[in-house]
């Protein structure tokens, strides 16, 4: 599918939606295809991408190549969707109490290798669930992830074959946990500033090493703590820091 078939199937929906809903707008795609770019822009509160946690299927990429950019300003929007096979993904998301649910390839169809993915988000009381691979089909990604605000959750699953994963936390009262397992080794950076956030990370690759570099600066109480969980298996029973 051409970018300019692309851009006539998203205005479409834009301007259904506008009519029947009022103020907010819903964006449905179903692509299939090789080389396809897609870019999508968002501003208001109550927008959707893609249906629901209880309706995943209305947002689904399928193809090798595919550039897919993603720009929410606003407050109550969701993004929900799945990509399959080869892709760069943007998502840039600022605001309060957005929803993003998003994976790649979790089911093991094709094998996500190559995966350029950036994530940035800004604001509180936001969300994101964002899953990566099955099986270690998945190969020599990159994830950029910037976590920027108060109060907000991030739940980040990784099955792959060689990652290299930065993250940058500003902010307070954060909760993050990172599980990344696979063959080949991991690298993971964290950054950042901030009091009584909570970050846990499994690291769990079987065949090389995986390294976790940490420049954190932030501080907790006897009544509101901060803590940062750390585990890493290679192939064996603890993998947790309980």
């Amino acid at each position: 599918m051409s970018v300019r078939h692309t851009k006539f199937a998203v205005m479409f929906v834009i301007s259904f939606a506008a009519a029947t809903l009022v103020a907010d707008n819903e964006i449905y795609i179903d692509q299939v295809g090789d080389g396809s770019s897609i870019d999508i822009v968002q501003d208001g509160s109550g927008n959707v991408i893609g249906g629901s946690t209880t309706d995943t299927t209305k947002m689904v990429l399928n193809g090798a190549n595919m550039n897919f950019s993603v720009n929410q300003t606003g407050s109550g929007n969701t993004l929900i969707g799945s990509v399959f096979g080869t892709s760069t993904i943007d998502i840039d998301v600022a605001g309060s109490t957005n929803d993003i649910l998003f994976d790649v390839d979790k089911d093991n169809v094709y094998g996500a290798t190559n995966g350029d993915y950036v994530i940035n988000i800004t604001g509180g009381n936001n969300d994101l669930d964002f899953d990566v691979g099955s099986l270690d089909t998945a190969n020599d990604l990159d994830l950029d992830f910037v976590l920027d605000g108060d109060f907000n959750t991030g739940d980040v699953n990784i099955d792959a074959s060689s990652l290299t994963f930065n993250l940058d936390i500003v902010g307070d009262n954060n909760n993050l946990v990172y599980d990344g397992s696979g063959y080949d080794g991991h690298s993971f950076v964290i950054s950042g500033s901030g009091n009584y956030n909570d970050i846990t990370v499994n690291q769990e690759s079987t065949l090389q090493k995986d390294t976790l570099e940490i420049d954190f600066n932030g501080s907790g109480t006897s009544t509101t703590a901060a803590t940062m969980c750390i585990s890493q298996s290679d192939s064996g029973l603890n993998t947790t820091c309980e």
